[in-house]
């Protein structure tokens, strides 16, 4: 019961990551009725908000590590294999992180090509030094995705089955597909998606494990 209550403890802390997080990105990123294709719409955010999203996010962003221990810890049949799974995905935001963190050299860079600052090749430098970073994530996210609804669809986790077709991947897409649809509802969430995703993956992963608690 001790360790259970750890492990929700570990949830919760999560949670408050995917929440920080989400809200320093969209303050680093988000635009009324901006195109979020390539870094031009940046220029559009007052730079002081961009910062203190810049601050926000990254330092946050480790909290995200303890919420998936307590997503590993749902999967007793599969304990070896969720560990690793735990391990790639800390691995993963780590490296998100660092992303993260050069997020702000695009906005200061997108803020000087507007002002007439011939700025376009060291954004295109600095971009091509930070943007691979992101991939590791999606990567991993892809993984761990694949993971999550082979072992809760056969019954193999503490999980409700029907928790199945809640993984990182089918929100994310589930987001793009949204943005793409209904842009002036998924513009608001696009710029933040991936700590939107897994606001409800560590909020719906707490809720239906309470009554174990």
């Amino acid at each position: 019961m001790e360790k259970l209550a750890t492990a929700r403890l570990c949830g919760w802390v999560g949670l408050l990551g995917a929440v920080l997080v989400g809200i320093g990105e969209a303050m680093l990123q988000y635009s009324p009725g901006g195109d979020l294709v390539g870094y031009a719409y940046l220029a559009d955010i007052p730079l002081a908000r961009q910062s203190m999203g810049h601050w926000i996010a990254v330092l946050a962003a480790p909290l995200y590590l303890p919420g998936y221990w307590f997503l590993s810890r749902q999967f007793p049949r599969d304990q070896k294999l969720a560990t690793a799974g735990f391990v790639l995905m800390a691995y993963a935001f780590i490296i998100g992180a660092v992303w993260m963190g050069g997020r702000i050299d695009l906005a200061v860079t997108s803020h000087g090509i507007a002002a007439g600052t011939d700025w376009v090749d060291l954004q295109a430098i600095i971009a091509g030094y930070n943007e691979p970073f992101v991939n590791v994530l999606r990567v991993a996210v892809l993984l761990w995705s694949i993971f999550w609804i082979w072992a809760i669809a056969a019954g193999r986790s503490a999980l409700p089955r029907w928790m199945a077709i809640f993984s990182p991947l089918a929100i994310l897409v589930s987001i793009f597909a949204l943005y793409f649809t209904v842009p002036n509802i998924g513009g608001y969430v696009l710029p933040a998606a991936m700590n939107v995703t897994h606001v409800i993956v560590f909020g719906l992963a707490l809720l239906t494990t309470r009554r174990l608690a």
